[in-house]
C-alpha cells in the first residue's frame, strides 16, 4: 500500500530537496486534500489509529506504517498536536467530499423516501468499505470533545452533513428540519460505528437493512 523504505543521505533522516516535498521548503497547505509525502504520512496515520487507537499514534508508528525512515513524520508534523490536527483535517475532508456528493444525489428527491434511503445507504456503504477511515473518525471525534482545535475541524464536515439533511427536510416540508437533521446524523454515526464492529461480510447487509428503516421511520413520523 505504501512505498518501500527511502534511503537518505543520513541514516534515519529524510532526504531534503529544494522545494517539492521538502518539509523545510513546503508551505502550509490550505484546507483540502494533502498531496505527496504529507498525504502518504496521513494515510499511514489513519491505519495506525484504526489499529491501535489514538494511544498508539506516534511519529515513530506512522513512519513504520508508511515504511519511511524514522524522523520523517516529525519533519513534516513536528508535534503530536500538529499530527492530530492534520489527521483530523485529512479524515474530515475525506468525509466532507462524500457528503457533498450526497447533497447532489438528494437534490431532486426530497419527497421520495425510497430514493432518499437509497442515496444515504450508498453513502454509508461507501464509508464502511474504508473501515479504517470510520474507526479513525470515531476515535478523533471522541478526542475532539477534549480538544477544541479538533472539534473545530470535525464541526466543519459534520455541519455540512447537517446542512444537507436539513435542506432535504425543508424541501420535504418537515416542521422541524434542523431537529430532524441532528437526530439523523447522530443515528447515521451510530450505524457506522456499529457496522465496522461487525465482520467485514456483515457490514454492507447490515446497513442496507438499517438505513431504509431509519429513513422510512422518519418519513412516517411526519
Amino acid at each position: 500500500m505504501f512505498p518501500g523504505r527511502v534511503v537518505g543521505p543520513r541514516a534515519g533522516r529524510p532526504e531534503r530537496h529544494n522545494g517539492g516535498d521538502d518539509p523545510v521548503h513546503q508551505p502550509r497547505l490550505p484546507p483540502g486534500r494533502p498531496t505527496g509525502r504529507r498525504a502518504e504520512l496521513l494515510a499511514a496515520a489513519v491505519e495506525v489509529v484504526a489499529d491501535a487507537g489514538l494511544r498508539g499514534l506516534t511519529h515513530r508508528a506512522v513512519d513504520a506504517r508508511a515504511g519511511l525512515p524514522e524522523g520523517t513524520c516529525s519533519a513534516y508534523l513536528r508535534t503530536r498536536g500538529a499530527l492530530l490536527v492534520a489527521l483530523a483535517e485529512y479524515v474530515g475532508r475525506a468525509l466532507e467530499e462524500r457528503v457533498e456528493a450526497l447533497g447532489d444525489d438528494l437534490a431532486g428527491c426530497a419527497g421520495d423516501p425510497v430514493a432518499v434511503s437509497a442515496a444515504v445507504t450508498e453513502l454509508t456503504v461507501g464509508w464502511v468499505r474504508e473501515p479504517s477511515l470510520v474507526r479513525a473518525q470515531a476515535e478523533l471525534s471522541l478526542e475532539a470533545a477534549r480538544q477544541p482545535e479538533l472539534m473545530e475541524v470535525f464541526e466543519r464536515w459534520r455541519d455540512g452533513l447537517l446542512r444537507t439533511v436539513r435542506q432535504l427536510g425543508e424541501r420535504a416540508g418537515r416542521p422541524k428540519p434542523q431537529d430532524d437533521a441532528v437526530v439523523i446524523v447522530a443515528a447515521v454515526e451510530g450505524l457506522l460505528v456499529t457496522a465496522v464492529r461487525l465482520p467485514a461480510a456483515g457490514r454492507e447487509p447490515f446497513l442496507r437493512g438499517a438505513v431504509p428503516l431509519l429513513v422510512h421511520a422518519l418519513h412516517e413520523a411526519r
